[in-house]
């Protein structure tokens, strides 16, 4: 069933106080943190925006209050179906007027979607980007109050999942008249930033930019020669930490192999990867946010939207290919701000898969064009850094991310580890154990 507008929707001036008031009625909050209030503040006032939250930081929640509020439809783009569909339920339970479009609904429901906007029922749509010239033909006169980027990292041939489609919404706003923009994003490097603003046209934006700092989270890597003294070890950190866990490993095969050993070795696991059918991956998604899963092994399929609190560790199986992936990955642990663990174990040839993966090596680069390739290649070269780093490791991930690090507040290279015994916001100092081994 779709939604329509509530009769309730306020009708007054669109205001921070009023976005504040719908924050409280609708979802409980009692106030926007302070970045989020800027992004609101910007979105309520026609004011175009680029926000920088990591992963926790409430980023929907930056363009869906001022959606309410607005006088026409907030169009929402996003690169997958799941985020799509989870954002969307997550609106409907509050009975608000949202819905989204994608090429795996029947035609009947989109049909329906399609005569609700047309009707101005709508305050939110949910779109991939590359549906929308079919829904600006359908539509030729649309032009939303808000046109809210999700993932916006995927615009940039910076950005470390960079989707040709998302290229084009430059060209796509003009056709919208031209609606503020919000871009929105978890993980991005100055570059990334920079060409998120020049494809968008972007007017003296708005700049909200949060720490990328999670001071919560421990950063740990170790190296192994064998696949069974690895596994032993993930062992280890699972049995030692309470709570959920999200393990990534780099393969669906590696998938059902690694959660078949957890199986046997008395954890609830589970495998999951793109290749699932779309029933079983939500079944399975349900499973793990209501606790019967306890360990989800995973390929990164298991990403965007995934938002459970108590995650305590998020171990990763071999190296992502760029330290923006790694970050929103690992940054899926502890969104609750309790002590978390992100580990990476790894083995030499993790490296070699990792590059082959990303195209680096492979005859599939020269179709990249330069700016791409050079953005792949260094990210794989700071994730070989991150790994056999001797020194601080948080330090090698910030300053990419192009945040300056005074202080680790956590890893094994500063010799800073999780305690049982942690207490004022600080990481219990134990011998250090940097680099390699």
């Amino acid at each position: 069933m779709l939604a329509a507008t509530p009769d309730a929707m306020p009708a007054t001036r669109p205001t921070l106080a009023t976005a504040r008031r719908i924050l409280n009625e609708l979802w409980g909050y009692a106030d926007f943190r302070y970045h989020q209030k800027k992004a609101v503040l910007a979105g309520l006032t026609g004011r175009d925006c680029v926000a920088m939250l990591p992963t926790g930081g409430g980023k929907s929640l930056c363009f869906q209050v001022p959606a309410l509020l607005l006088p026409q439809l907030t169009l929402v783009v996003s690169p997958l179906i799941s985020l799509m569909q989870d954002q969307v339920a997550a609106l409907r339970r509050r009975s608000l007027p949202a819905a989204y479009l994608s090429s795996n609904q029947k035609p009947a429901l989109r049909a329906a979607v399609h005569e609700l906007v047309g009707q101005g029922r709508l305050k939110l749509l949910y779109v991939a980007p590359e549906r929308l010239p079919s829904l600006m033909d359908a539509f030729p006169r649309l032009h939303p109050s808000l046109l809210a980027i999700d993932e916006a990292h995927c615009i940039s041939e910076w950005g470390h999942d960079f989707r040709p489609h998302y290229r084009a919404l430059g060209k796509y706003r003009r056709r919208l008249g031209n609606p503020p923009v919000i871009a929105l994003t978890a993980t991005a490097t100055p570059e990334t930033r920079t060409d998120i603003e020049r494809i968008l046209s972007l007017s003296r934006p708005v700049r909200v930019s949060q720490s990328f700092d999670r001071t919560n989270l421990c950063f740990a890597a170790r190296s192994f020669t064998g696949e069974a003294a690895r596994v032993r070890e993930l062992t280890e950190l699972l049995r030692n930490h309470a709570g959920t866990a999200i393990v990534y490993v780099q393969t669906r095969n590696r998938t059902d192999a690694v959660a078949s050993v957890l199986r046997r070795r008395g954890f609830s696991a589970a495998p999951y990867h793109a290749a699932l059918p779309a029933a079983a991956r939500r079944a399975l998604l349900a499973r793990f946010l209501d606790g019967r899963i306890r360990v989800m092994v995973a390929t990164n399929a298991f990403g965007m939207g995934i938002d459970k609190p108590d995650v305590r560790l998020v171990a990763h199986l071999g190296v992502p290919a760029r330290p923006e992936a790694y970050y929103q990955e690992a940054g899926r642990a502890g969104r609750d701000g309790k002590p978390s663990r992100c580990d990476m174990l790894w083995m030499p040839g993790d490296l070699a898969l990792a590059a082959k993966m990303a195209g680096v090596e492979s005859k599939s680069a020269f179709h990249d064009s330069a700016a791409h390739l050079e953005a792949k290649r260094r990210g794989l070269d700071a994730m070989k850094r991150y790994v056999n780093a001797r020194g601080c490791r948080r330090r090698i991930l910030l300053e990419y991310l192009g945040e300056r690090l005074d202080r680790c507040s956590g890893c094994d290279g500063c010799g800073l580890e999780e305690s049982p015994r942690r207490v004022g916001g600080t990481w219990s100092r134990t011998p250090s154990s940097s680099g390699a081994r």
